[in-house]
């Protein structure tokens, strides 16, 4: 009994002192708001996504965890913030928000000294997000007895005559042809562009492997027009990603208003479904899916900078008329197609 009642104490002993221990690392823990500072400038900083990363950052500091040590952040913590969230954004959203705290405590335990903060995230059941993308561009645009010089047969065409900016049509032409993403045709420079070889080399990129993206002809025409007069080195484009995507939008929103202004001129009822949710990256899923009828994957791969191969499925996105058509020119149909000849011209004898 004496035994026993001396374990008791000494576990009791031990707990306070565990606690102490605890309170104690606890008050020397950073707050939210220091410890995203120094991520900001440590990490982020040495990354392609320093913009977002800040505005990130203001993001959590406006929340009332931002006060408070990461030592003492919990996961029912974040639960109760991400709910918030969830009434009013989407799941992708704030899924991005919660990866940059989860990795903002990967670096405290790993490079900081904090190894004793558990990750909350860890314990955080995230939503699910379903933000694959199929839109691709309407090319067959008509109303009949209008000529195609007044109605364009693609939204594309309908977006680049609405544009008063002097560089996005060049901007679109390249997202489509090439498949580089918004930054990386915003940072092309006049001494990476080889129009001998018709290729532009990428030394930034989101994964941080350069590459070498091929021009199409098209491709190489709009940059040659375009590059017409101007200095033989440094930047080509003075819009920087978010001019880009602004200019994008004002322009296909009076693309919207013009096609609805001829369909009225013209008496007929426009397609809900023109201009309708298209952005800026789905020029990005247009190219990849008119490059997939060209490459092989691992050829397309090298073209887009994927890593991942389901990654790279997520945007090819191609139609039953592209597949009927590389299905007829393969070996299998060209087969078929001359079987089908030698049993036409059977029964024409026959019948003759």
């Amino acid at each position: 009994m004496v035994l026993q009642q001396t374990v008791f104490l000494i576990q009791a002993v031990l707990f306070n002192m565990n606690n102490k221990r605890e309170r104690r690392l606890r008050k020397s823990a950073p707050t939210l708001r220091s410890a995203l500072a120094l991520y900001v400038v440590e990490i982020a900083s040495q990354k392609n996504s320093i913009k977002q990363a800040k505005s990130l950052e203001r993001i959590w500091n406006s929340t009332r965890l931002a006060s408070r040590t990461i030592a003492s952040i919990k996961n029912l913590d974040l639960h109760q913030i991400m709910d918030e969230w969830l009434e009013t954004l989407a799941p992708s959203t704030v899924c991005r928000r919660v990866a940059m705290i989860s990795h903002m405590y990967t670096i405290a335990r790993k490079k900081w000294g904090f190894d004793w903060i558990p990750n909350p995230v860890e314990l955080v059941q995230l939503p699910a997000v379903d933000d694959a993308r199929d839109r691709r561009l309407f090319d067959h645009m008509r109303l009949r007895g209008v000529s195609e010089d007044e109605c364009p047969r693609n939204e594309l065409d309908w977006i680049i005559n609405a544009t008063r900016s002097a560089q996005l049509p060049t901007i679109l032409w390249l997202a489509v042809e090439t498949a580089m993403r918004r930054a990386e045709i915003t940072r092309i420079e006049r001494q990476h562009i080889d129009l001998t070889r018709d290729t532009i080399y990428i030394p930034i990129t989101k994964n941080r492997e350069p590459r070498i993206v091929p021009l199409s002809p098209w491709a190489k025409y709009v940059l040659r027009l375009y590059l017409h007069g101007r200095p033989r080195r440094g930047p080509i484009f003075t819009l920087d990603p978010d001019g880009v995507t602004k200019a994008f939008i004002r322009a296909r929103t009076k693309a919207k208003e013009n096609y609805h202004a001829l369909c009225a001129k013209y008496g007929r009822r426009p397609q809900p479904a023109y201009f309708d949710d298209l952005r800026f990256h789905d020029m990005r899923h247009e190219a990849t899916s008119r490059l997939a009828n060209v490459y092989q994957i691992h050829q397309l791969a090298k073209i887009t900078g994927h890593k991942d191969p389901k990654m790279l499925l997520r945007y090819y996105h191609p139609d039953g008329y592209d597949l009927s058509r590389i299905l007829a020119k393969s070996e299998l149909g060209r087969r078929q197609l001359d079987y089908i000849r030698t049993i036409t011209q059977q029964e024409d004898r026959l019948a003759a």
